[in-house]
């Protein structure tokens, strides 16, 4: 696996993040230590988490803990927090995690937004205790603000994120789901103020385009103003996230299932699919692991965070490591439109 610089700090980081939403609710202990040490064994050093995962799973059984007490049992049982980089993010986190629930255990997504902590001060500085806490460590390498929050002052949150890192509590801090322009406004307060600037922005993306106007609630999906702006501001680095939509790409019936898929099912889509089949069918992978290999040869650069759901599936996405494309084929993929 290559590394690849993280914005310009001069930190080399693994090409690909892993995803450990999932580790400590529908992925058990077992397996979130053997999938860890697959992706170490693989070259990979970039762990990514939140402090909100996976609250949403079960019937209330979580509480958005469980992913961090994993890395946290992970780290200290190998011994290794030095030979990771590890990421983790504030703001998404629910106040009473059982009051969104009906008598059923069932999420009453309507609720959730009004009971999300966001970005106070006062909250940063309780959730960044709390991760160092669970994570059995004294510093945070990649802190992001996990949502925008638009009633607390941009302002008030850099500065309580700066004096973390002041603290050495944190290294670098990222943003996920802002709108480029709050990003620009994010660092160009920092950059006033001489406090420690967005290095990373963390935004759904694949190869399929969403709608014009498409809808995704609180998470923000790549945009070509965002990547205008990242191909003149390589400071910030881009981590695309759901990058394969659920693993849609290599099943119709589970693209059709798929909660989002309205948001994506138009021509153009029809259109990416078939010469993304196409041009897998050649170099004998699966859509999916195209999809990978496209992001790992994006520009501008992108570090994709790799989700997962069992082991096999880990094994297969981590073989898109070894697909090499060359410049025609990246601009056939890049072209392709209905």
């Amino acid at each position: 696996m290559n590394k690849v610089e993280l914005g310009k700090t001069g930190v080399l980081v693994s090409q690909v993040s892993l995803g450990c939403m999932l580790m400590g609710s529908t992925i058990d202990k077992k397996d979130s230590f053997t999938a860890l040490d697959r992706f170490v064994e693989a070259g990979g050093d970039f762990l990514d988490t939140a402090n909100c995962y996976a609250w949403w799973i079960g019937k209330g059984e979580f509480v958005g803990d469980e992913s961090e007490v994993i890395l946290g049992q992970w780290m200290k049982e190998r011994g290794n927090r030095d030979k990771v980089f590890l990421a983790t993010k504030v703001g998404a986190r629910l106040r009473n995690p059982q009051a969104i629930r009906d008598a059923e255990g069932n999420v009453l997504w309507d609720h959730v937004e009004s009971d999300r902590e966001f970005l106070s001060p006062q909250v940063i500085r309780r959730g960044v205790e709390d991760s160092l806490r669970r994570l059995q460590t004294d510093h945070i390498d990649l802190y992001y603000a996990h949502i925008d929050d638009r009633v607390t002052l941009l302002q008030e949150t850099l500065a309580a994120f700066n004096e973390l890192i002041k603290e050495g509590k944190v290294r670098y801090i990222g943003c996920s789901n802002f709108r480029t322009w709050r990003l620009e406004r994010a660092n160009r307060i920092s950059a006033m103020q001489g406090w420690g600037s967005f290095v990373a922005i963390q935004q759904q993306y694949s190869y399929l385009r969403p709608k014009a106007g498409a809808d995704f609630g609180v998470a923000v999906n790549v945009d070509d103003e965002l990547l205008d702006y990242l191909k003149s501001n390589e400071d910030v680095t881009l981590l695309p996230y759901s990058p394969l939509l659920k693993g849609i790409y290599d099943d119709q019936k589970k693209r059709e299932a798929y909660y989002n898929w309205q948001l994506f099912n138009n021509d153009d889509a029809r259109v990416r699919l078939e010469i993304l089949s196409g041009i897998a069918k050649e170099l004998n992978v699966s859509n999916s692991q195209l999809v990978l290999a496209w992001l790992f040869h994006h520009q501008p650069k992108t570090i994709p965070i790799l989700g997962f759901s069992n082991l096999d599936q880990l094994d297969h996405n981590l073989k898109a490591l070894d697909i090499s494309l060359c410049e025609e084929q990246m601009s056939i993929l890049n072209r392709a439109s209905a």
